[in-house]
């Protein structure tokens, strides 16, 4: 492609995204386009944390994204009822837990009834095999239905559920929120998925006691070290490189330690077009985690961990691009968060339990491009109390309380923030208008409380009523989300479900600011409401259908112009669609998913008019199976076809003479679509057992057939040509790993 091109996509944060397109860009040999502008509970009693991770933004003072906040460790089943059975459905009345467990095993379990009536949970070992994720368990929730796909050069944000935006969206580690999920470009997470037990998604319609996230959310849960003998495993690929110890520490204390560093900066000078940039650091991301189990007895246990995550980039362009003269220069990225979190699991009798989680840790940022700056740093505190009271064979009652502390300090200097979506961004830098924003020692503090129970007035029929009581402090806004779930055995295979409430979220940090932004916006809110039914035809094949709908209002919006009070609540939306979840178990490594979902999001900006979300996804199809051939051997393959994601067209443009480049006039937003995406990736691993050290050799080759996906626009200088932006061609990745 021609370098006189500039690209044209998904317009949040336009004047940085492209530091984690570059890291991504980089192993698929695509690195040219680099300077363009943009690239387009366990048992109940776990509760987990209710903020959402604080949203990129096109142009903002990056300050701490909204506080994580913890929420009580998964602990000890509840206490075993009489009346259970070997179906989930038929599930023993009183253990009204959360699971619905979409179990891949050859173990047959019985399991709680779940309370929301959406909760997909996929074990680690299957989560670690699904071809095209690079074992990675948590970017592997892309194969669940409600799940959109995420847009290659923006494949570092959180995922988009149901309709929303990943800003929407809460990513939880055992309760507690984390600062970013993913690297820079979206290659592998930000935790080792070997020491995950699971993962579990709830697209919408979620308990009570999460909050703070208009749409849904993905917790991973940390499985305990093992405790019968030394263990070792090392990973090597062309990615990255890790290792795995994890030990018994006597009898009651286990420990567990790995790291992982990236390989990418040890061949990226080779990739990159020597006309387009020098390369000053290449990009490198590395991450860690520690845990330590100590168990007091059966009844009580402490967990401890301390992991974090860092990526940096820094290069230096060699001209100014024609397109856009601001570009120029040093640019470069750093960001790096750690945390250290400590979980208290107590079952006092058969009917009380209590868990209680303390989270702390920094958070800091860098990154510069174009005379554009942004730095941030800061701490935040995250406390977490609940308690569980099984009042009556048929009652449970959960109540709890959280608070989110936040001290740091920021600035940017760069163009005045746009809201959060709808907006083009391939206008170039230079002839913006700059703003100036220093804050220090800015506090935040959001309490919540929450109360739920879980009723069966009969055998077959459970429902779960709650309500949740936020404060945001820094806005000094209360919200009440009342929530109410229910589930039907209608029969032993079959169960219907529904659930309704109302699920609020605080405007971003820098839509408060005086500055630049609006004091007076109050939170945004989501009505959610979704049916279902789920069918087990017969023990290895399973299929679940369910509908959704979700209404936005009081979404913030920026003012035409970006004029006083530069942002208002006058937004609404609405999302809804069909999910269905077809589900084979041939074996404990051989199954298959086959997911659709076809929905519709779209957005008001205040205007009366409705207009496509800026990743509305008609639909969504994935296939994906794995199938143990014997002897060692196993192979998968993942296959996926999604409608291209809406996109703004450009009708012409006028030149500027001030600055000497050229604006785009635009047509309506997101009129237009980028073609359809399908993908189909394989994977193949053989395993050597040598004694009591395992080999294991893999293959996995991501876009078999090398299909040029259209991930956005590029266009010339004065905006008269344009072509495709192509997203990650084929890549073949191989693996060794040594396990004793």
């Amino acid at each position: 492609m021609s370098s006189s091109l500039t690209h044209s996509g998904p317009p949040k944060a336009r004047h940085v995204r492209w530091l984690s397109l570059a890291s991504a860009l980089c192993t698929s040999t695509l690195a040219a386009h680099v300077h363009a502008q943009d690239a387009d509970a366990e048992p109940p009693a776990a509760a987990a944390p209710e903020q959402p991770a604080a949203p990129e933004q096109p142009a903002a003072p990056e300050q701490p994204a909204a506080p994580e906040q913890p929420a009580a460790p998964e602990q000890p089943a509840a206490p075993e009822q009489p009346a259970s059975t070997t179906t989930e459905s038929e599930a023993a009345p009183p253990e009204m837990d959360d699971e619905e467990e979409l179990e891949f095993s050859a173990t047959a379990e019985v399991t709680a009834p779940p309370r929301e009536p959406t909760k997909h949970t996929v074990d680690q070992e299957i989560l670690t095999r699904v071809p095209g994720t690079r074992g990675d368990a948590l970017r592997a929730i892309e194969i669940m239905p409600g799940v959109s796909r995420t847009p290659y050069a923006s494949s570092d944000q959180a995922p988009m559920l149901r309709g929303s935006s990943g800003d929407e969206s809460l990513v939880l580690l055992d309760g507690a929120q984390v600062p970013l999920i993913y690297h820079f470009g979206g290659l592998t997470s930000f935790f080792n998925s070997n020491l995950l037990e699971r993962v579990d998604l709830y697209p919408g319609n979620y308990s009570a006691r999460y909050g703070r996230a208009a749409g849904g959310l993905v917790e991973a849960r940390v499985r305990d070290p093992r405790t019968d003998h030394f263990h070792v495993k090392v990973e090597l690929s062309a990615i990255d490189s890790q290792a795995l110890v994890e030990s018994p520490l006597g009898k009651n204390t286990s420990i567990a330690l790995a790291a992982r560093r990236s390989n990418i900066d040890f061949f990226f000078k080779a990739l990159v077009p020597e006309d387009a940039f020098s390369v000053l650091a290449a990009p490198v991301y590395w991450d860690y985690q520690a845990i330590v189990v100590h168990r007091f007895n059966e009844r009580h246990k402490l967990r401890a961990l301390v992991y974090g995550s860092s990526d940096s980039l820094s290069l230096q362009f060699s001209d100014s691009a024609p397109e856009d003269p601001a570009l120029r220069g040093a640019a470069e990225a750093k960001m790096a968060f750690h945390r250290a979190q400590l979980e208290s699991i107590n079952k006092f009798s058969e009917k009380v339990e209590h868990n209680a989680v303390l989270s702390v840790g920094p958070y800091y940022g860098k990154q510069n491009i174009g005379g554009i700056s942004n730095e941030f740093d800061y701490w935040d505190v995250n406390l977490r109390s609940e308690w569980s009271v099984f009042a009556h064979e048929r009652v449970r009652l959960d109540a709890g309380a959280d608070l989110q502390f936040l001290l740091g300090n920021g600035r940017y200097v760069g163009p005045a923030p746009q809201q959060t979506e709808g907006v083009p961004g391939n206008d170039p830098l230079a002839g913006e208008k700059y703003v100036t924003v220093d804050q220090q020692d800015v506090v935040s503090i959001r309490p919540a409380a929450y109360a739920e129970a879980s009723i069966r007035p009969v055998d077959p029929w459970l429902i779960v009523p709650g309500v949740r009581v936020d404060y945001m402090a820094d806005g000094r806004k209360w919200t009440v989300d009342p929530r109410l779930t229910s589930r039907l055995n209608v029969t032993e295979t079959t169960t219907l479900k529904a659930g309704a409430g109302l699920y609020s979220q605080p405007p971003v940090y820098y839509q408060l600011m005086d500055e630049i932004g609006n004091p007076d916006l109050t939170p945004f809110r989501t009505l959610q409401t979704s049916m279902g039914v789920e069918e087990n035809i017969f023990k290895p094949l399973s299929i679940g259908v369910e509908g959704f709908y979700k209404h936005w209002y009081q979404r913030v919006t920026g003012t035409e112009g970006g004029v006083d009070p530069h942002f208002e609540n006058a937004g609404t939306g609405r999302a809804y669609g069909l999910e269905t979840l077809l589900k084979l178990q041939l074996s404990q490594k051989s199954q298959l998913f086959l997911a659709y979902t076809l929905a519709r999001s779209e957005r008001n900006d205040g205007n009366g008019e409705f207009r496509l979300f800026d990743a509305d996804q008609t639909h969504n199809l994935q296939f994906t199976g794995s199938y143990d051939l014997g002897k060692g051997w196993i192979v998968g393959a993942r296959f996926r076809y999604v409608t291209g994601n809406p996109m703004t067209p450009v009708t012409g443009s006028v030149y500027d003479a001030t600055t000497d480049t050229y604006r785009a006039l635009y047509g309506a937003t997101n009129s237009e679509r980028n073609p359809a995406f399908h993908q189909l990736d394989l994977r193949v691993e053989k395993l050597w057992q040598l004694g009591p050290v395992g080999l294991t050799t893999y293959l996995e080759v991501m876009n078999v057939y090398n299909h040029k996906n259209i991930e956005g626009t590029m266009y010339s200088y004065d905006f008269s040509k344009s072509e495709g932006a192509q997203g990650m061609p084929i890549f073949p990745n191989l693996g060794f790993i040594v396990e004793y």
